[in-house]
């Protein structure tokens, strides 16, 4: 493989007279394989010339693979000038994990928008694909790809890649796990973050600090030139690139680093160690073992929404900063006071990691986690302990389990959270072999002892596997899959309709769904939630003998067990432990409906849709339109003077007046329409499937609606509102640009 390196720096770019040797682009590598495949690693700054270079030197259409480690700016800001993208037929595949909330094309776009860029991301000619990873491997032509997660602020992916015997390691924006004195690594995740890059020809790590510069900025996501000399060590690497160059950091500096790192490397077992430079070329030969392939696919995106966060902590403002920063990713948090609450009632709660406060474990002893993880059937459970930072090496690693992992008080709530995502990414509803061998074993032996098949022993075991049956005995595990079968259903697919029987149950064993309000005269889906694996959807309509009341669509392949009514119900009834599951199981649901309606629910003056509730209806009925190529007008309306209204006659006639405004937008508009009260006194309007000449029509006729309203209730004013119109025959995805459009048109009006 050939490696050139195009940016080197960290953070922000720096040019300028005293970075002229090592650069002062930000991250941007190029990789060519043996068999001809371009990757390109990060797209900072550095992405400019190596894009130039491409459109010169390569032969059209340009198709190469971008990894992106993770989308904080100074790893895409080199996208918007990155002159492949903007070719016609060029193609480009474009990897990254998923961020927090916003998917991987909605961080890409996000600087792209018209208010920082002239050029949006769907206005460029070449053809893009996005895939977003997690943990696991794949193949990019020749190349094997690996993909772990990294420390760092938000979720980070590094790679390493293989290809005619030699390896690649790229693991920029990493941090300490924890912060080593005496000894190269004390904590499960350093160990494993030695064990991704052991054997590698070539590692390029991230170096930011010195020794004593990391030790004041500990949470920020970087790492030091001895921890990437000593993990490098550790891991019997060939060769170590340092990498992430701080921008404080001029030429003479990096010369000084190099050289503490090359004598550090050489005291300490010999190690070849350079400092990244733009312009430096490497070539790897083959040297390298066939790497044993982890059995997970990074391309298996697995969703974390939903799952379930034990808290055990009894330190209320370390409680409420893990809520605040997991909440915003729709976990559901759960709190107990103590290990010994945790142990009594874990299989009740049934959660997917615990974080706990090291000071919760009333002398117990790091040894109680394994009493957790007995009572809860799971022996790779992640639990993330939060300890103190000077507490003795022996009492974070013992090195006997690896999902225990540690972070140093106070914590970095960034830090945190991404290190949660990673763990539920990693382990989310998944039990390791040994577990799922035992379980199955379990109920094979009780279907066998039932006289049940081949078919019926599977059913039983893939149910084993599942939470919320997990306290059934075999034998009633027997009588749940009675009647028992399996269904996969392709992405698009309704696995329930609305008003169909309530029949069957849906136990979720691998994919995802949507559960969706779906009204015959309105073409604006309603989502009430999503449900992964490991979760069952029907069971209300079970439980109520009554249709069903919503649709359930698959939103990627998605495999289920399939049960019969009369057999759930018939072990319900016989078993406490499982009701008691359901009943958490739907309070759950409860709670985040709640949540959901606190966020979305209608303007309680008009009863019109929400703010937010506006801008999620309106992409979807944007896209609707798109597809069409039929058009969309936008109507912004301003209230008059309301706050004159408000102090002449009182807040009652003020309400009026905007009730009166919202009425006669609904009957000046079509029930396809989608309306909102978008602020005190602003009103907007979408109108999919509008040409331009239609404009003019609908403002008049929603005046003339108003007016008639004002006189027909006797209200003391006379309402006049202002009016901007943006019209777009190809409506963008966000409705800021519209709503930009209209607010200026009212302003031109009002001039």
């Amino acid at each position: 493989m050939l490696v050139r390196f195009w940016g080197t720096r960290g953070s922000i770019a720096s040019p300028g007279p005293n970075t002229t040797t090592y650069g002062g682009n930000t991250s941007c590598v190029e990789v060519r394989a043996a068999d001809g495949t371009l990757i390109v690693l990060d797209c900072g700054t550095g992405a400019r010339e190596l894009g130039l270079h491409l459109a010169r030197t390569m032969p059209q259409p340009i198709r190469l693979h971008l990894f992106i480690g993770h989308t904080h700016w100074d790893h895409i800001q080199g996208f918007p000038f990155f002159v492949p993208a903007f070719l016609p037929g060029a193609e480009l595949n474009i990897y990254a994990p998923l961020g927090f909330q916003r998917s991987l094309e909605e961080a890409m776009a996000g600087q792209m928008e018209h208010s920082y860029f002239p050029v949006k991301l769907r206005e460029l000619r070449s053809r893009i694909h996005y895939t977003e990873l997690d943990e696991g491997f794949f193949r990019v032509g020749d190349v094997l790809v690996e993909t772990q997660y990294l420390n760092h602020t938000a979720p980070t992916i590094g790679y390493r890649m293989s290809s005619g015997g030699a390896t690649l390691a790229y693991v920029t924006d990493h941090e300490p796990f924890w912060s080593p004195t005496g000894r190269v690594s004390q904590h499960p995740g350093d160990e494993r973050h030695i064990a991704f890059m052991r054997g590698a020809d070539l590692v390029i790590h991230d170096a930011q600090y010195t020794e004593e510069e990391y030790r004041g900025k500990i949470g920020w996501g970087h790492a030091s030139i001895d921890y990437a000399v000593d993990v490098s060590l550790a891991a019997a690497v060939r060769r170590l690139v340092l990498f992430h160059h701080d921008p404080t950091h001029d030429d003479a500096t990096l010369e000084r680093m190099e050289s503490s790192a090359r004598a550090r490397a050489a005291a300490r077992g010999g190690l070849e160690v350079l400092a990244a430079r733009e312009g430096l070329e490497l070539q790897l030969e083959g040297s390298s073992t066939a790497p044993a392939v982890d059995e997970a696919s990074a391309l298996n995106h697995r969703q974390i929404t939903g799952g379930r966060v034990l808290v055990v902590s009894t330190n209320g403002a370390d409680i409420a900063a893990i809520e605040e920063v997991l909440t915003e990713d729709g976990l559901i948090l759960l709190q107990l006071p103590d290990m010994r609450a945790a142990i009594a009632r874990g299989a009740e709660v049934m959660p997917d990691l615990a974080i706990v406060d090291r000071e919760a474990l009333d002398g117990e002893g790091d040894a109680i986690f394994g009493s957790l993880r007995e009572r809860l059937g799971r022996r790779n459970f992640p639990i993330v302990v939060l300890a103190d930072g000077s507490v003795a090496p022996d009492a974070v690693y013992r090195g006997e389990v690896s999902s225990t992992d540690y972070l140093a008080k106070p914590f970095s709530p960034p830090m945190l959270r991404a290190r949660v995502r990673a763990w539920l990414a990693r382990t989310l509803m998944a039990f390791d072999v040994t577990d799922a061998g035992r379980l199955a074993a379990d109920a094979r032996r009780g279907g066998e002892a039932a006289g049940g098949g081949n078919a019926r022993a599977r059913h039983a075991g893939l149910l084993a596997a599942v939470p919320l049956f997990r306290p059934l005995s075999p034998e009633q595990r027997e009588l749940l899959i009675a009647q028992a079968c399996e269904e996969v259903f392709p992405p698009g697919h309704a696995i329930i309709q609305e008003s169909d029987p309530s029949d069957r149950l849906f136990v979720i064993l691998s994919g995802r769904v949507r559960v969706l309000d779906v009204a015959a005269d309105n073409p604006v889906e309603l989502i009430l939630g999503e449900l992964g694996e490991g979760e069952i959807l029907g069971e209300l309509g079970v439980l109520r003998n009554q249709a069903r009341s919503a649709t359930v669509m698959a939103i990627e392949r998605t495999h289920c067990l399939v049960l019969h009514q009369t057999d759930f119900l018939r072990v319900l009834q016989s078993s406490a432990e499982l009701a008691v599951s359901l009943l958490r199981m739907l309070a759950g649901r409860l709670h985040e409906t709640d949540r959901r309606l606190s966020r979305y629910a209608p303007d309680p003056v008009t009863g019109l849709a929400s703010r937010r509730a506006f801008h999620d209806q309106y992409r979807r009925l944007a896209a609707v339109a798109r597809r069409r190529g039929t058009g969309s007008l936008l109507l912004m309306l301003d209230v008059f003077q309301l706050k004159d209204v408000n102090d002449r006659h009182g807040y009652s006639v003020g309400d009026d007046v905007l009730r009166a405004v919202a009425d006669g937008l609904i009957e000046a508009t079509r029930t396809t329409d989608l309306m909102a009260r978008h602020g005190g006194d602003e009103f907007v309007v979408f109108f999919p499937d509008a040409g331009p000449g239609d404009a003019e029509h609908v403002v008049a006729r929603v005046r003339e609606k108003i007016a008639a309203l004002a006189v027909k209730r006797g209200l003391p004013v006379t309402i006049q509102v202002s009016v901007g119109i943006a019209y777009s025959q190809s409506p963008p995805e966000s409705a800021d640009e519209m709503l930009r459009e209209a607010d200026q048109d009212m302003h031109r009006r009002k001039a």
